[in-house]
Parts: C-alpha cells; sequence; structure tokens
C-alpha cells in the first residue's frame, strides 16, 4: 500500500492511522519473537487484536509490513544523521558526530536487522533499501561538500564519495554488534571512521584527533 492509499484509508475510518500503527507494532513484536517466516497473518491480527479482515484494509500481503519496517528504520537513520550533523563547527567533526548517531540507530534496531536479513530474498525490500541508501545519501553528500568548501575534505565527486561511505557502514556496524566481527563495536566504529575520514582526504593528524576525542 503506498502512502497515498494509507491516508486515504485513513480518512475514511475514523482511528484508521492507530489502527495501521497497531498492526505494525504487533508484527514487529512477533516477527522478533518468532521469526518473519514463522509468523502469519492471522497471529499478526490477533496479536493486534483485530479482525483479519482489518489486516487487508492496510496491507495487501505479510511483506508489506515488513517494507513498513523498513521505511521506518531508514527514516530513523536519516533524522539521526540529520541531527548528529546539523550543529555548528567543521564537516569532519559534524561527520564523526553523524557516524555515531547511527551507530547508535543501528543498535535500537538490531532485532529488525536480523529480520530483515532472514526476509532479505524479497524484491520490494531489497529495492526499498537501494531507495533509501539515495535518500540517506542526499544528508551525507550535503555535508561532504560543506567539507569541501570548509577545506575539510578532497573528493572528486561529493555524491559518489556520499555512497562509498554509506557502503561502507551498510552491514558492518550491525555485524560488529551482533557477531563481534571484524571487532567489537567500538573498535570496528573506530577503525571505519577513521578509513572514511582519509578516504575523503582528511590529514592523518586530524584523523587521529577527531576520533580520539570522541569515546569510541
Amino acid at each position: 500500500m503506498t502512502d497515498s492509499q494509507s491516508l486515504s484509508v485513513s480518512r475514511r475510518k475514523p482511528g484508521g492511522r492507530n489502527r495501521r500503527r497497531e498492526l505494525v507494532v504487533a508484527a514487529r513484536k512477533l516477527f522478533v519473537e518468532r521469526g518473519y517466516r514463522e509468523t502469519s497473518v492471522s497471529a499478526i491480527v490477533q496479536e493486534a487484536g483485530v479482525a483479519q479482515g482489518t489486516f487487508y484494509l492496510y496491507f495487501k500481503k505479510k511483506p508489506d509490513v515488513l517494507v513498513n519496517l523498513r521505511g521506518e528504520v531508514l527514516r530513523d537513520y536519516i533524522d539521526c544523521f540529520k541531527q548528529g550533523v546539523g550543529g555548528p563547527g567543521p564537516a569532519d567533526a559534524r561527520l564523526v558526530t553523524g557516524i555515531r548517531q547511527i551507530y547508535a540507530a543501528v543498535d535500537r534496531h538490531r532485532d529488525l536487522l536480523r529480520i530483515f536479513r532472514e526476509a532479505s530474498t524479497s524484491d520490494e525490500l531489497a529495492r526499498l533499501w537501494i531507495e533509501g541508501r539515495e535518500m540517506v545519501g542526499e544528508p551525507v553528500t550535503q555535508l561532504i561538500e560543506d567539507g569541501l568548501a570548509d577545506g575539510s575534505f578532497r573528493v572528486e565527486s561529493p555524491r559518489m564519495a556520499g555512497l562509498l561511505s554509506l557502503a561502507l557502514f551498510d552491514d558492518l556496524l550491525f555485524e560488529a554488534q551482533e557477531y563481534a566481527h571484524p571487532a567489537p563495536g567500538p573498535e570496528t566504529l573506530a577503525h571505519a571512521t577513521r578509513y572514511l575520514l582519509r578516504a575523503l582526504g582528511a590529514p592523518p593528524e586530524r584523523v587521529e584527533a577527531l576520533v580520539s576525542m570522541e569515546e569510541f
């Protein structure tokens, strides 16, 4: 269901947005407890305390709920990054703060990230992640452009550098937190941050100053 469709439903039915939210919350709980494949639509509506047909007012099928949850996670990533980089100061220091905010967001959503991996064969979910990467890439690209202007960074293409920056953190932070691979979370975060700053053209002494002043 598209956003416009869900808005239409909520206008037709008082409390429609709340009902849709109840279904999403119930689905998230069951996906985490039982696993995505083991959770049926019947179980979701039972957990939400609504009739079976209510589910299909808001979602065509179970994967649509997962797409909704993936969208929520992506929006949280964007909001956290923007909050982290929105303060004063040079772009490189703001980037470090933004990365730490993303790291915290990954930790908050670890239970869902496990579920997304379980259901990674969904074409719609994969497309959403590609689109989400583009959306998250916009504030990253803007920050890199700020860094070019203030002398923090030296790159040829801010957009490409932004997307490559995201690729570095796609799964790395989750795997570090979940499996301590390639190293425990804080250590992986510090190494990845140093690597990214150097790739963006920050001088080595500046990189060490930025990373060491943070509590990685």
